[in-house]
């Protein structure tokens, strides 16, 4: 995302990552924690959600008696203009971590804006081997559209070297590096899009 961040005369988007590991270490976790980043110096209002913030109960519908975690993760989704999604690999699919976190999205059913439509959502999956990565990364898009929420055109299936990170957290391969760049600005610019001047203190 070269450039200097993007200004202009709308409300900021507001764009949730979410990284499925409970591991504080984990490559998911860090490397959300980066992408967060970058979309905050873009000028996004991030929320990353990570680790302790996703050990939820299993989702229930209408429970209403969950942790408080519950609905500061529902309020998250629901104020989204922009989602990006990480997952660790675990036996070929996304972690039960992040799929319990998205079947929350279920209470936002009678909203406005029904679970995460219309919302551009990054898929990014992270695996030791190339195979599971690439089974991942096509369930993530599967979720997405599920939502009825739109994959970005690039999503990102990192395994090997690809997918190791440097001590500040950041992609150690330039290429990955470029590769997530692409994907948070796709990520941005329809987020952007879904952001209009506020009249009489409105969004859309």
């Amino acid at each position: 995302m070269p450039g200097p961040p993007h200004r202009s005369n709308h409300p900021p988007p507001q764009v949730v990552l979410i990284g499925g590991s409970l591991c504080a270490s984990s490559r998911t976790g860090r490397l959300a924690v980066w992408c967060a980043g970058r979309c905050a110096e873009e000028g996004a209002v991030v929320t990353c959600l990570r680790g302790a913030d996703l050990e939820l109960p299993f989702y229930r519908p209408h429970r209403g008696d969950g942790p408080q975690r519950v609905p500061r993760i529902v309020a998250a989704l629901a104020r989204a203009d922009g989602v990006v999604l990480l997952s660790p690999t675990y036996h070929g699919t996304v972690s039960g971590l992040l799929k319990n976190a998205l079947d929350y999205a279920n209470d936002l059913a009678d909203a406005r804006e029904p679970f995460l439509s219309d919302r551009p959502i990054g898929c990014v999956a992270i695996s030791s081997g190339d195979q599971g990565a690439h089974s991942t990364l096509a369930t993530l898009r599967t979720i997405a559209h599920a939502l009825r929420g739109w994959p970005t055109p690039l999503g990102l299936a990192l395994s090997g070297e690809r997918a190791e990170l440097d001590t500040t957290g950041a992609p150690a391969d330039p290429r990955t590096r470029a590769a997530l760049e692409i994907l948070l600005d796709q990520v941005l610019v329809a987020a952007r899009r879904r952001v209009r001047p506020t009249v009489a203190g409105a969004r859309r």
